[in-house]
């Protein structure tokens, strides 16, 4: 993975947790339930991992030649991702809703375009700081 990919990778996932933190914040004063916080990191790990695997699917897409293959590869890796994660909000829905907040997770997840949302203004600040140094 080259250096401009890990530094796209650590932008996007600084986004997610800055998203985190914040709705964290806002939870503190309109909400403060323990499963909230709960569901609110359970649904940024979610988001990361997510965001981890989006990014070894498109790492190892840009590798391969045969156009056919990368789409067939994009394509199970994302319907395979999506149903892990219809999955685990299934079993925290039915098992472990006095735990994590269901309705906390959906958002933390949520994070993952608010991440992507987020990195051109923290690349913008990242450059600056550079700069500077």
């Amino acid at each position: 993975m080259g250096k401009e990919t890990k530094n796209l990778m650590l932008e996007v996932s600084a986004g997610i947790v800055f998203f985190t933190v914040a709705v964290m914040l806002g939870a503190f004063f309109v909400y403060p339930r323990r499963a909230v916080y709960a569901g609110l990191i359970l649904g940024m790990v979610l988001a990361l991992a997510m965001f981890l695997s989006m990014a070894l699917v498109l790492e190892r897409s840009m590798k391969t030649e045969d156009p056919k293959t990368v789409q067939k590869q994009s394509i199970i890796s994302a319907v395979l991702r999506y149903l892990l994660l219809i999955v685990i909000m299934i079993v925290v829905i039915e098992r472990f809703s006095d735990w994590f907040n269901p309705v906390a997770v959906v958002i933390g997840v949520l994070g993952l375009k608010a991440g992507a949302f987020f990195q051109p203004i923290i690349h913008k600040i990242a450059v600056r700081r550079a700069k500077g140094e």
